[in-house]
C-alpha cells in the first residue's frame, strides 16, 4: 500500500507541475494581442501628431480636426478594451479582437 501511495503522490506532483504551468503561460490569441495593442499604440501617437499640425495651421477645416479628434477617441476605447482583455488572459475576447483587426487592415 505504501508503494501505491508513493507512485500516486508521484504523479499528482508531477500533474500539478504541468497544471500550474499550463496556467502560467498565456495563450496564443493573447500573446498576439499584446503585438496589435503596441500597433494601435503608434496609430494613436500618429493621429495626435496629425491633430496638432491641423491645429497650428488653422486654415484647414474645423469639421476636419473634429473628426479626427472622434477618431482618436475611439482608437483609444478599443485599445483600452484590448489592454483589459490582455491583462484578464480572456481567449474568446482576444480572438474577437484579432478578427475585428484582421479585417480593418
Amino acid at each position: 500500500m505504501k508503494i501505491w501511495k508513493l507512485i500516486l503522490g508521484f504523479f499528482g506532483l508531477i500533474g500539478g507541475l504541468f497544471a500550474a504551468n499550463a496556467v502560467s503561460n498565456k495563450s496564443k490569441e493573447v500573446k498576439e494581442l499584446e503585438g496589435v495593442i503596441k500597433e494601435n499604440k503608434k496609430k494613436e501617437k500618429e493621429i495626435e501628431k496629425g491633430i496638432e499640425k491641423l491645429q497650428e495651421n488653422k486654415t484647414e477645416n474645423k469639421k476636419e480636426i473634429t473628426n479626427q479628434k472622434r477618431k482618436l477617441t475611439i482608437h483609444k476605447k478599443k485599445v483600452a478594451k484590448m489592454e483589459t482583455a490582455y491583462e484578464s488572459d480572456d481567449v474568446e475576447s482576444a480572438e474577437e479582437f484579432l478578427r475585428k483587426f484582421s479585417k480593418s487592415k
